[in-house]
């Protein structure tokens, strides 16, 4: 049956509630303002026909996005989806002031991944081909040419196809646990123009492999190197723990700014090379970093804003969980003639705990956490080791917002936050916060260790009370007549 729902209504996503029989359903693919028709004979109702359009719609977009899920806004003008993506952000930190967060999109919104994955099955007619997970399912949507993913991957991943269906290497199945080819895994250098082809077995036992390089090799498509990886668990998670190297060096080289990386399989590496360029020349500038500074990055990845901030720095830690990305920084450093870099394996939280208990000096952290962001202990450390600034760059706008909540409560003042599109036509943004300590606290507290109003405790950070601290600034504001300056926090 074909419902019909006219003058719908979404917000920032582009999806509208509709209720059906007295139960409520998200309908993805819409615009404000439009009306649409929606089948409800399936499971879940889905959008079927829009009858009258947004101009915001484009016709042009990517055919597999109602099955795939991924690109959320690939129905939509470009210029439509930054102003959305802008006003997000303004309404998401309102709360901390800020009306107009400057938003920089990207030249090209399309094929700008320099990372992508796929993942394999046998189609009807018995051929091998890849696809994408259907949303909310493990249903592969055979998918040949992603709009995102750079252009040579795609090409890469399409002849790749042909030259597996030829050697007749079957897929994995996860029913079965049978098969071969569990997912390919492609990373591409758009400056240096390498090529890394990772492949993804079920196991170590690769029947055929030799074949398959040949071939590869004979279609002359510039991959630089073949790797397998061998992924033998039950399990959603691409890559397993260990590989061997088929073909090349194992790695390739990719140049961001004046700068060359060396990037493995397994190491972080952000996805969008020019935004991570903008992001990271953006988050350079406004940390202010002077050549007497210690500087921390946490979160490090391969090292690449280490590397950016160490131009102007005394000196850069860089800290990383990941032991494969830290062997990499090393020689990331080392390459690019680096001497002030310091690289350790560790939990960031762990680190910046020890540091903090350990009473170090520190002046400038940047941290760029994953998608969850950081944790408590990590900010209150940062609240005993009294950075003068800290940069916070986040792929998740709203855990960035939890967590500027918790600087706050340790005395720090979000001074600016800034979005830039590093995944155009998703939902997601990358954004960054510019923080600064509140100085007003120490003057406060030395106030108080000057009149002796309070026995000073040298391993207390905060050993004035809150409500102590709120009673002198409101004592303070009044006596210069600003009794309902609030100071943004």
């Amino acid at each position: 049956m074909l419902i019909k729902f006219e003058n719908v209504k979404t917000e920032y996503l582009p999806d509208t509630e509709v209720k059906i029989d007295d139960k409520k359903y998200l309908i993805h693919g819409v615009i404000n303002g439009e009306d649409i028709l929606v089948d409800t004979d399936s499971k879940y109702p889905k959008l079927k026909e829009i009858i009258k359009k947004s101009p915001e719609r484009i016709e042009d977009g990517c055919i597999f996005q109602n099955e795939c899920g991924g690109c959320r806004f690939m129905h939509i003008n470009y210029e439509y989806e930054k102003q959305l993506k802008q006003q997000f952000l303004n309404d998401l930190f309102k709360p901390f002031g800020f009306k107009n967060i400057p938003f920089t999109g990207m030249e090209n919104p399309y094929n700008y991944r320099n990372k992508c994955q796929m993942t394999y099955k046998l189609s009807k007619s018995k051929k091998v081909v890849s696809g994408l997970y259907e949303e909310y399912t493990h249903n592969i949507i055979t998918v040949s040419n992603c709009l995102l993913q750079s252009e040579k991957a795609n090409d890469v991943i399409n002849v790749l196809n042909k030259v597996l269906t030829k050697n007749k290497i079957q897929p994995y199945d996860e029913k079965t646990r049978t098969g071969i080819i569990r997912h390919v895994y492609i990373r591409y250098g758009f400056n240096s123009k390498q090529l890394m082809l990772v492949i993804v077995t079920n196991g170590e036992m690769f029947p055929g492999r030799n074949n398959v390089i040949k071939d590869l090799n004979k279609e002359n498509i510039g991959i630089t190197t073949i790797v397998q990886n061998y992924n033998s668990r039950d399990t959603s998670i691409v890559l397993g723990d260990r590989e061997r190297v088929l073909y090349g060096p194992g790695f390739i080289y990719e140049y961001v700014s004046d700068y060359k990386f060396k990037i493995s399989p397994r190491s972080f590496f952000q996805i969008n090379t020019n935004g991570m360029n903008i992001i990271y020349n953006k988050a350079i500038e406004y940390a202010k970093i002077k050549n007497t500074d210690i500087v921390i990055d946490a979160y490090c990845g391969v090292g690449t804003i280490s590397i950016f901030a160490s131009k102007y720095a005394k000196k850069v830690i860089g800290v990383e969980l990941n032991k494969n990305a830290i062997v990499d920084a090393k020689i990331n450093a080392k390459i690019n003639n680096i001497n002030n870099i310091e690289f350790l394996a560790d939990d960031a939280t762990n680190f910046m705990t020890h540091l903090a208990k350990n009473k170090e000096h520190v002046d400038v952290v940047i941290m760029d956490p994953p998608r969850e962001g950081s944790t408590k202990q990590f900010i209150d450390a940062i609240g005993y080791l009294k950075p003068r600034r800290v940069i916070y760059v986040s792929c998740d706008p709203k855990t960035l917002k939890r967590d500027l909540y918790l600087f706050s409560d340790n005395d720090y003042i979000v001074k600016r936050i800034e979005g830039v599109d590093m995944f155009p036509r998703t939902q997601h943004i990358e954004s960054f916060a510019i923080l600064e300590r509140d100085n007003e606290i120490d003057e406060l507290e030395a106030l108080v260790r000057k009149n002796n109003t309070k026995k000073y405790n040298e391993n207390k950070i905060r050993y004035i009370p809150k409500a102590d601290i709120e009673m002198m600034r409101e004592d303070k504001y009044e006596a210069n007549g600003f009794k309902n300056n609030k100071k943004r926090r």
